[in-house]
């Protein structure tokens, strides 16, 4: 027969098991795969149609010969940001998720505009100027 102190303990160890599971899997459900875009960005600019856009508001445009991506936001039907996935604080990849980016080396978050949100990163991530014209989206890779 158990002990009061030794049924306590085991609850909870089961009840932060329990909430522990929870959070992983709402990480999991946030970090759904976002479309993804293969091209070239070894070039000066990049077009990107806008039938990509059709599952979500965010594409991650990449290329497998560079380390980084850029991840693109759809914020209206005129306007887009196009955010260069390397973290301004030790040049890390950082992920994309439906509500931000993280940075899994040291943990600096940003939101979809590339602005920090927790430190340490010292400031925001690089944007490139996009243009919109005719169901293209050109990334300007100089900006």
């Amino acid at each position: 027969m158990k002990t009061r102190r030794a049924f306590l303990k085991d609850t909870c160890l089961a009840c932060a098991g329990a909430s522990l599971l929870g959070m992983t899997f709402s990480q999991l459900t946030s970090c759904a795969s976002l479309p993804v875009y293969k091209t070239n960005l070894s070039l000066k600019s990049v077009d990107v149609p806008l039938t990509s856009f059709v599952e979500s508001n965010l594409v991650v445009v990449r290329d497998l010969q560079t380390p980084y991506d850029i991840l693109l936001v759809k914020k209206s039907e005129t306007e887009y940001n196009a955010i260069y996935m390397k973290c301004s604080h030790r040049e890390n990849p950082v992920s994309a998720t439906k509500t931000g980016l993280y940075c899994s080396e040291h943990g600096s978050t940003f939101d979809l505009d590339g602005n920090v949100t927790k430190e340490p990163a010292p400031g925001p991530l690089k944007k490139f100027k996009t243009e919109l014209h005719d169901n293209l989206l050109t990334i300007d890779l100089n900006s």
